[in-house]
């Protein structure tokens, strides 16, 4: 018994003395999945498509093309002039990491890794700090869940959508401790709230709201010497909107113009509150996905027990907070972003996907955490506050070793995209010598839009070939790799499909230069069952012509999400889809005709 104080004594004192390493661990067991998911592509050869590519596409124009903005984003009715999400901090903190591993897709996914770990570690550190030991404990462990659920497609695709998710829950964090009167936490909190909103513009809402707030209390309630710390962070952020401020001013500019029309003028319908809430009490739920995983969408039926039970521990959590302020002034922050949370969700308009409302996922483990330690800091459970500690380590450590068992071996998204990449880049390396010619790629795909395409000028610039796109494509692409036909030398084409190909093989200025099937001969064999049933179905349907969509350009995302078919045969479209199909690349003279 003695030697068992001796040991927990000697532990309690080392985390006195280390307190940053006691958060740091932490951090690690929390994200072990995310860990074990990046570790198992250390030695993986894999090529970035899709949205993974338009990220790193940004990245390797640092420094001698520093964005302006962001991402290309859905903003905008015109397609030769998409716009951008709102500010471009996601490149510039990506970058040294991404720098550091070679300017290499792995730096790619291991950048997008430390974010999310540096988010968690303060957000964990802070509130031992502030809270203590056991408020972190119940943070670490409700992290944990959560990052189980995200694990392991989260932490391998840099997409913007995913970047701000953690560092959202550290702009949370740092808000209240500002108002707690942790005021020097001002400025680091306005930077990553900043950080969060230019990197989507579903945080503009929340993150605005919060900052106003705090702001004003600091400036109204602040004694003097606090109201400098509301200097630097003003000075911080202005100087963060420098790059967005001067695209906008530049000839041929304006995205925060083109964003502010796009969600003040909506081309189409708000889905309204009631689909709001519908979606909210989907996400902030017992049973909900923050614990289960992604796959529910916004519109589906909410689990209505867990929603309630949810209510309940909100409830009693808010209850048992009586008298202490700290944690009264959380439950209020929180039930202030939830509210405006709710608002900003009925404002979405067009289709409702999941991703467009991740940031409940924080929102449901801080309602969670905050009335765990609420409930456990009451005096009428002391009795059982060492138990609901050691029960909180277990579930912690079991939840990261079942989160990491299930994430080992992961492979990065778009594998058959990846694939088409790597069979077609060395066959264009040895068909276009590295040179200064002026090429510009175009493509047909109906199945990946396009993601193929953004792989492919990727993995040519790395070898040395540059490729460029036509001016639509300059948003994912970015501007400077944009190349009209008038100035180039040559024109490729990426053909995807194998009628598509045969098509423009019996074209008498298209010359093939390169070709590959990333499919296995099993998959082969039932993508061409898949074709004829699906075929099958659609004459049934009496609708001949949504045949030809599935060779038209993009013509898969067209049925899946436009095409009012039945569930079965969306399944074989999407799965048919999803084993993707061969590609060819084509030389032809610059003016020829556009496909076939």
């Amino acid at each position: 018994m003695n030697r068992m104080r001796e040991v927990r004594d000697r532990v309690v004192e080392v985390t006195r003395r280390h307190p940053w390493w006691v958060s740091f661990l932490t951090a690690v067991v929390v994200l072990l999945p995310a860990i074990v998911t990046v570790a198992s592509n250390l030695l993986r050869h894999w090529y970035p498509t899709g949205d993974v590519s338009h990220t790193e596409l940004m990245l390797r124009g640092i420094p001698r093309h520093p964005p302006l903005v962001g991402v290309a984003a859905r903003v905008g009715n015109d397609i030769n002039n998409q716009g951008y999400t709102p500010g471009p901090s996601m490149a510039y903190a990506m970058y040294p990491i991404y720098l550091l591993f070679g300017r290499t897709s792995l730096g790619v996914l291991v950048s997008t890794l430390t974010l999310h770990f540096a988010s968690i570690w303060a957000s964990l550190h802070l509130t031992r700090r502030w809270v203590g030991d056991r408020a972190m404990l119940v943070l670490a462990t409700t992290l944990a869940l959560m990052v189980r659920a995200l694990a392991p497609r989260f932490f391998l695709e840099p997409w913007n959508v995913w970047i701000p998710v953690f560092a959202f829950l550290l702009f949370l964090v740092l808000a209240w401790g500002v108002i707690d009167g942790h005021v020097r936490a001002l400025p680091v909190m306005c930077v990553v709230g900043t950080h969060c909103l230019q990197t989507h513009i579903s945080y503009v809402p929340l993150v605005a709201v919060l900052v106003v707030g705090v702001a004003a209390h600091v400036l109204i309630k602040g004694r003097r010497e606090d109201r400098r710390w509301l200097g630097w962070s003003i000075l911080l952020m202005a100087i963060m909107w420098i790059p967005p401020v001067v695209e906008q001013l530049r000839p041929g500019g304006g995205n925060l113009r083109r964003l502010w029309e796009h969600f003040t003028d909506p081309p189409t319908d708000t889905v309204g509150f009631v689909a709001a809430f519908k979606a909210m009490a989907g996400e902030l739920n017992l049973f909900g996905p923050w614990l289960s995983g992604p796959g529910r969408a916004p519109y589906d039926s909410p689990q209505w027990v867990g929603f309630v039970l949810f209510v309940v521990l909100v409830g009693i959590g808010i209850f048992a907070a009586r008298g202490r302020r700290r944690l009264q002034v959380a439950h209020l922050g929180l039930g202030t972003v939830t509210i405006v949370g709710l608002v900003a969700a009925a404002r979405i308009f067009g289709n409702f996907y999941d991703y467009l409302i991740r940031w409940m996922w924080v929102l449901a483990v801080l309602w969670v955490v905050t009335s765990v330690v609420s409930i456990v800091g009451w005096s009428r459970v002391e009795r059982v506050r060492r138990p609901i500690t050691i029960g909180g380590v277990v579930v912690l450590v079991m939840t990261a070793a079942w989160g990491s068992l299930s994430s080992a071996g992961a492979y990065p998204p778009y594998r058959h995209d990846s694939d088409l990449v790597a069979g077609l880049a060395p066959q264009l390396d040895e068909a276009l010598p590295a040179n200064h010619s002026s090429r510009l790629l175009r493509w047909h795909d109906p199945a990946a839009l396009g993601g193929t395409a953004f792989g492919l000028v990727l993995e040519m610039e790395k070898r040395g070939v540059d490729l460029g796109v036509d001016p639509w494509g300059g948003a994912a692409a970015r501007p400077y790799r944009v190349l009209t036909e008038d100035r180039a030398d040559s024109v490729l084409w990426l053909v995807v499909g194998p009628e598509n190909i045969d098509r423009f093989a019996s074209r008498a200025d298209a010359i093939r230069i390169a070709s590959f099937d990333p499919r296995s001969p099993d998959e082969k064999a039932e993508s061409e069952m898949l074709r004829a049933e699906i075929e099958s179905s659609m004459l049934a349907a009496g609708h001949p012509e949504w045949i030809e969509l599935l060779d038209s350009q993009y013509g898969h995302m067209q049925i899946l999400l436009f095409t009012p078919i039945s569930d079965e045969l969306f399944t074989m479209v999407a799965r048919y889809s999803e084993i993707r199909l061969p590609a060819a690349v084509f030389a032809v003279p610059t003016g020829a005709p556009l496909f076939p």
